[in-house]
């Protein structure tokens, strides 16, 4: 694990959803540290923080890997500035080496140093940088937590809110933990209401007597008396017709649903979530959506960043999914291949992580080290990625030989993977080998 030396760290914290390069009065910034096997903590930025595997240093990474003394991030007025300290394995910033040029450093940016990757992040007062690990396998990372806490703290009070976020943001685990925060005992409902065809939204969502029309061949409660005593969520809600959307009014109003081929009303207490992909407002400017409607649901509106804004979650949630993907022990992850996840934008989320980790962890069975060569193409992108990491010929200190030496146990004497897993070249891998006389090791990578 990282451990810091100097000032404490801060213990309540939060990331922002947005990269920037310039610093507000009053923020604080740090880096969340990632290793390759799992470890994680967010350490806040010093006035100079020193980092390297020496004792001395304000981060402490552990690993032959890294230098004694590996790179510094030093304040300069409302900037933090990223220097290598002529490190023998280089440092990295969103894939391409520092080299001797420092850079400013900026929310979002994405740090390898050895085994290590450091997303930068902004800490608000508030919210623990620490991951939430839920009963039901659900992960909460510090973003997500500071975008709910707000509508968590009224969950009881029975407000209808509104959850807007991009396709496979987490807007259905969202109304999930709003649901449990408000206490109701009834169910959780969810309805997608893209998918309801629209000559029976009606139907679905209010119910029908059996005969009420062609097909009804018995009494269905409907969406509404499903939740009743519970909370029903509305995805996609701008996708419901114009007549439904005015019926949807007077249900929220009056607490009650007729359904067809009933006279009288029926009545139902449910806790109201809906989402989106875009907002309710810009729907309503653009007579989309009922303004009405839109007034009468807005308890409160939650806005749920992408996952390209909490790049720090990737690595933790990448790894939730390989294990819930497969029996037994997942596979470990190199340290470029949580780099190139932290770096890849994610144009569909969540959603798409978790397809990647299943379909990963089912192509790999046996594996005990996936790499950024077994990535996707479109995610492998070698000019993003910059120049393997090359810099020094000398001679390498015991710790990297150690390192090299279980890198290549680890995979089966393959240099060209043991290279990956320490981020250094197969050239470099092949000049330790070299000195070390791993000559058998050398000659199983070949074959």
């Amino acid at each position: 694990m990282p451990r810091m030396h100097g000032p404490s760290s801060a213990d309540e914290t939060a990331p922002a959803p947005n990269a920037t390069d310039g610093r507000d009065a009053g923020e604080e910034w740090g880096a969340f540290w990632l290793g390759s096997m799992g470890q994680e903590q967010f350490v806040p930025f010093a006035e100079t923080s020193s980092i390297g595997r020496d004792h001395t240093c304000v981060v402490v990474l552990d690993g032959g890997d890294v230098s004694r003394h590996h790179a510094t991030i030093r304040r300069d007025g409302p900037l933090f500035v990223l220097s290598d300290r002529e490190s023998r394995n280089g440092t990295f910033v969103n894939g391409v080496a520092l080299g001797s040029q420092p850079v400013c450093l900026r929310l979002g940016d994405v740090i390898r140093i050895g085994g290590w990757v450091g997303v930068v992040a902004r800490a608000l007062e508030g919210v623990s940088m620490e991951f939430e690990r839920r009963a039901g396998g659900t992960i909460l990372g510090p973003s997500m937590r500071y975008a709910l806490a707000p509508a968590l703290l009224e969950a009881a009070k029975s407000l209808p809110i509104i959850l807007e976020g991009e396709t496979g943001s987490g807007k259905e685990v969202a109304a999930r933990l709003l649901h449990e925060a408000s206490g109701r005992p009834g169910p959780f409902v969810a309805v997608n209401c893209a998918a309801i065809p629209e000559s029976l939204a009606e139907a679905e969502l209010f119910g029908f007597r059996k005969a009420a029309f062609t097909g009804a061949a018995r009494d269905q409660e409907g969406h509404f008396r499903a939740a009743d005593g519970g909370t029903l969520l509305l995805d996609e809600i701008i996708d419901l017709p114009a007549a439904i959307q005015s019926k949807l009014l007077r249900v929220i109003e009056q607490r009650e649903v007729v359904p067809l081929g009933e006279s009288h009303p029926v009545k139902v207490d449910v806790g109201i979530v809906v989402a989106a992909q875009e907002g309710l407002a810009r729907a309503v400017a653009q007579k989309r959506f009922r303004g009405d409607l839109h007034a009468r649901l807005d308890g409160m509106t939650v806005a749920l960043p992408a996952l390209r804004h909490r790049r720090e979650e990737i690595p933790v949630l990448f790894r939730h999914f390989l294990a819930s993907a497969a029996p037994g022990e997942p596979p470990a992850l190199s340290p470029r291949l949580l780099e190139r996840l932290c770096v890849y934008d994610w144009p569909f989320n969540v959603r798409e992580l978790a397809q990647l980790a299943r379909r990963m962890r089912a192509s790999t069975q046996g594996q005990s080290l996936l790499c950024s060569t077994q990535l996707p193409t479109e995610m492998v992108d070698d000019a993003r990625r910059g120049p393997a990491s090359d810099l020094v010929a000398s001679p390498a200190p015991d710790g990297a030989l150690a390192g090299l030496a279980e890198a290549l146990r680890r995979c089966d004497g393959n240099v060209s993977l043991a290279a990956e897993h320490l981020g250094i070249s197969r050239g470099k891998a092949y000049r330790l080998i070299k000195k070390a006389n791993l000559q058998p090791l050398a000659r199983k990578a070949r074959s």
